[in-house]
């Protein structure tokens, strides 16, 4: 099995400014954040974050994306065509729906979305990136997957955009938004028991016409 390579001088750099932008972030807001902040956190100086991330927008874009990609990593990993039985299919969905709901709840996530719900209306930008490299790259992406899957005859979903969503909501259901207020954070059996409903009612909703009348 390939190794993947040991990572460069540089790469602990970049991971260490984006660690402590996130932190600072979360403390001081979007408006509070500032490069010399970050700076002070991660150590070095102001040119290197410009050289790795360009400006505060671009590391915040950066941590977004991220985020992103820890929530589809279970959808990136399995090609559509390996997902050849219904089962499999169905454990693939699992995987990337206990995934996605496992990130959101998260406290770091959180605090990401509130500082955007609570600055967005004053930085449009910044909630426009949010949702683009956020909300909406997860939607896409889980949607180029259930597309792929078409040929395969394991699931009907003519509009895979608009299923995506669908999915997405279902794993989310109430447990997100309780977090986000905090009055409730979900256990993990509350986790797994909405993703198994999720992928359930999904499956059914999306089944070929063949396995219905079948």
């Amino acid at each position: 099995m390939m190794q993947s390579p040991a990572p460069t001088r540089g790469d602990t750099r970049r991971l260490a400014i984006l660690e402590a932008a996130t932190e600072v972030f979360m403390e001081l807001g979007y408006a509070g954040a500032s490069v010399d902040r970050i700076v002070q956190r991660a150590g070095g100086s102001k040119g290197t974050v410009y050289r790795h991330f360009g400006c505060k927008a671009d590391l915040f874009a950066e941590i977004i994306t991220a985020l992103v990609a820890r929530m589809t990593d279970p959808i990136e990993r399995q090609r559509p065509d390996a997902a050849d039985t219904a089962e499999e299919l169905a454990a693939t969905l699992g995987r990337f729906g206990q995934t996605y709901l496992d990130v959101l709840v998260q406290p770091q996530s959180l605090a990401l979305y509130r500082m955007v719900m609570a600055e967005g209306a004053n930085f449009p930008d910044l909630a426009r990136v949010f949702y683009e490299r956020g909300p909406g790259q997860v939607a896409t992406q889980l949607a180029d997957y259930l597309g792929a899957l078409q040929g395969w005859k394991l699931i009907a979903v003519p509009e895979p955009g608009i299923a995506a969503r669908e999915f997405l909501s279902l794993v989310r259901s109430d447990l997100h938004m309780k977090a986000l207020l905090g009055v409730g954070v979900p256990t993990a059996a509350q986790c797994e028991l909405t993703v198994k409903r999720a992928v359930a009612l999904f499956l059914a909703q999306y089944q070929p016409a063949s396995e219905r009348t079948g």
